[in-house]
């Protein structure tokens, strides 16, 4: 028999074994809980969106009712003064005006005497004194009483609703009619109070079916005037009154909608919303369920995992021990196995004294990689990375190289062992010099480089100048005056930070070829 390798061959732990039947379980329930969850949750947003937008038809219903009702009481106002006035024409023709302006809820008013003639309009629709044979109006001309007609297309091209009034004089005489027009698919009143009372932000919306099945209003105005070819919509509306439905359409979207009909109309207002937002809403839900309940889950499973650990503890310390002579490693001695916390305690420690190793090395090393071994300044690499870090960020500084005046004589003098102390004598006085948010590094041999954050060509130079003489009148570990020039470049526009470098080196380069012990600008 062949026998098995790896994790295998040692056997599962029995905490691990506890604790992966005990997630199995918990979120095996969870899911199952979560599941019924958002299915009871779906039924009953259905259920009360289905109500609410029943509601809500209802009350664009009420409000639709009522503001047709005070369009007929104005007209009824006006049709009293207008049959009063009727030998005045100049009176006729002001009331009318002044009714159009100050009512609102019609795009336009007119007045049809009882040969079908209109002798009065505001706006003037060009149509005055000519006949009027639309079937509507003439039906109103014939009915005599106050009237709504169905949804048409007018004389003038538009596609309208007329609300008339008869017009009698005080002897009963019939006049024709006062007539005022909506404009259904252009902006009118009607539109503008339903729309302002049902604005969501759910993507609900509502839409007008006459009783011919044409929609009436439709909130961009496309289908105004159009019929309504989703059968389910049809079947859903035609039995008229309130109510609420499911409905899926032709596109294959489903909404839920409610409905009501304007009395006087007959007109079925259909407020609905789509499925969809159900179904986010039941998830949301159920999500949120289940954030409320993860604080019972985890604790549940915690505890288990706790006794587990508990129950295995003493297994696995022992293990552990062995492992530990297998390896060599001398023991203090055998492991108390009834000390639950002792694996908690070694594993810190352990974790802790290879992160405080690792931490160390890696500094070491990093600062090795960044510093001059001689002075402790930063070096070249680093200086050339600061500096391309400034220029992407439009940092504004200036750059400083500055140079031992005839330090190759100290050498030759000294020996190369004063020359480092000098070295590093003159690296620590410029750190010293130039401040927390400079920094100082060395170039190479004795040339060292300054960044000056925020400065600029003025600043440099004083900077630079107090440098120079600080360093001319310092004592040194040889005796003898040490002096420095210094090379200044501001940057500006420079492409790349060895373009701002070579300014400063040739700056650097004037100062010496002038004299040394001086500094120099770059222009």
């Amino acid at each position: 028999m062949k026998r098995k390798s790896g994790r295998f061959a040692q056997g599962m732990k029995l905490s691990t074994v506890i604790g992966l039947l005990s997630a199995f379980i918990l979120l095996s329930a969870a899911s199952i809980g979560s599941f019924v969850s958002y299915i009871n949750g779906r039924e009953a947003l259905a259920a009360q969106t289905l109500r609410l937008n029943e509601y809500h038809a209802e009350e664009l219903a009420r409000i639709g009712s009522t503001a047709i009702e005070t369009m007929q009481k104005s007209l009824q106002e006006s049709a009293a003064y207008a049959a009063a006035v009727n030998s005045e024409p100049e009176m006729v023709r002001r009331n009318l005006e002044y009714f159009k302006k100050s009512n609102g809820f019609f795009n336009s008013v007119v007045i049809i005497n009882e040969n079908a003639i209109l002798t009065y309009s505001a706006p003037n629709l060009g149509l005055t004194q000519k006949r009027i044979t639309t079937p509507q109006i003439m039906q109103a001309l014939s009915a005599k009483i106050p009237s709504i007609s169905p949804p048409y297309i007018g004389p003038t091209g538009r596609y309208l609703v007329t609300v008339s009034q008869p017009l009698f004089s005080a002897d009963g005489t019939y006049h024709g009619i006062i007539a005022g027009s909506i404009y259904l698919k252009e902006e009118n009143r009607l539109g503008e109070i339903l729309g302002t009372q049902s604005r969501k932000d759910d993507g609900s919306y509502f839409y007008v079916i006459d009783e011919s099945g044409k929609y009436v209003y439709y909130p961009n105005g496309r289908l105004i005037g159009e019929e309504v070819t989703d059968k389910m919509v049809q079947r859903a509306f035609s039995s008229g009154g309130s109510g609420s439905a499911t409905i899926d359409q032709q596109d294959g979207k489903r909404f839920l909608a409610g409905h009501a009909v304007i009395p006087q109309t007959g007109w079925c207002v259909v407020f609905q919303t789509p499925y969809t937002n159900i179904l986010e809403s039941a998830e949301a839900s159920t999500f949120e369920t289940g954030i409320y309940m993860l604080p019972a889950v985890v604790i549940v499973f915690l505890l288990t995992l706790y006794v587990s650990h508990k129950l295995s503890m003493p297994l696995h310390t022992l293990a552990r021990y062995t492992e530990n002579m297998a390896n060599r490693k001398a023991p203090e001695g055998i492991p108390n196995v009834d000390d639950w916390n002792y694996e908690t305690k070694m594993l810190k420690e352990a974790i802790l004294l290879a992160e405080r190793k690792s931490r160390e090395a890696e500094e070491y090393l990093l600062r090795e990689a960044n510093h001059d071994p001689l002075t402790g300044l930063l070096n070249r690499r680093t200086l050339e990375s600061l500096a391309d870090e400034w220029m992407q960020q439009n940092k504004k500084f200036s750059v400083i190289f500055l140079d031992i005046d005839h330090f190759k004589s100290v050498n030759d003098k000294y020996g190369h062992q004063k020359g480092d102390e000098v070295l590093r004598e003159l690296g620590a006085m410029l750190s010293d010099q130039i401040g927390p948010h400079n920094h100082c590094f060395r170039y190479g041999g004795e040339e060292f480089v300054l960044l000056l954050s925020n400065a600029g060509e003025k600043d440099a130079l004083f900077a630079a100048e107090r440098i120079r003489t600080s360093v001319e009148v310092s004592r040194m570990p040889i005796p003898q005056r040490i002096t420095v020039s210094l090379g200044i470049a501001v940057c500006r526009d420079e492409s790349s930070s060895e373009v701002l470098f070579r300014k400063a080196d040739l700056a650097l380069y004037r100062a010496k070829e002038s004299g040394r012990n001086r500094s120099v600008v770059f222009k």
